[in-house]
């Protein structure tokens, strides 16, 4: 029987005697540094040309756990767009610091998407949020 995962952040789940002198990878990889993303890791990304879907990645996949935008905890939008921009996330219970560090006034949206956006959350320029998802408006709302 091979490593399961979890349904939200993709943690390993080894089964029993699955990886006897072999837990390396599957267990820094893809659950270590997979808890080190979600809980204090952050992403920065230019919106300045385009919007930010974050990546999402197979577990156990190489670089998966740097590349699984999804995952990270902190999310800080750069750049000078010049027009509203949205970061698109996964549509799962989550929880995310946003900052918007664009260097001009515009704002940023966290949403749901990309396919079928939902509405999401402003963060209004130099501004930042705790912002989750609310699984009852089936959208992201701002906590504080």
């Amino acid at each position: 029987m091979t490593t399961a995962y979890t349904q939200l952040l993709n943690l390993a789940l080894p089964v029993t005697g699955e990886l006897t002198n072999t837990w390396g990878t599957t267990v820094n990889d893809n659950l270590t540094q997979f808890l080190e993303n979600a809980i204090a890791g952050y992403q920065t990304q230019s919106v300045s040309g385009s919007d930010w879907t974050l990546s999402t990645t197979v577990p156990g996949t190489t670089g998966s756990s740097s590349t699984n935008a999804a995952r990270y905890a902190i999310l800080i939008a750069t750049g000078t767009p010049a027009t509203t921009r949205y970061i698109y996330a996964p549509k799962q219970s989550k929880t995310y610091v946003v900052i918007n560090n664009c260097s001009d006034q515009s704002s940023v949206f966290l949403c749901g998407g990309p396919t079928s956006p939902t509405t999401g959350v402003e963060i209004e320029a130099g501004g930042s949020a705790l912002v989750a998802w609310g699984s009852t408006v089936n959208d992201f709302v701002k906590i504080a």
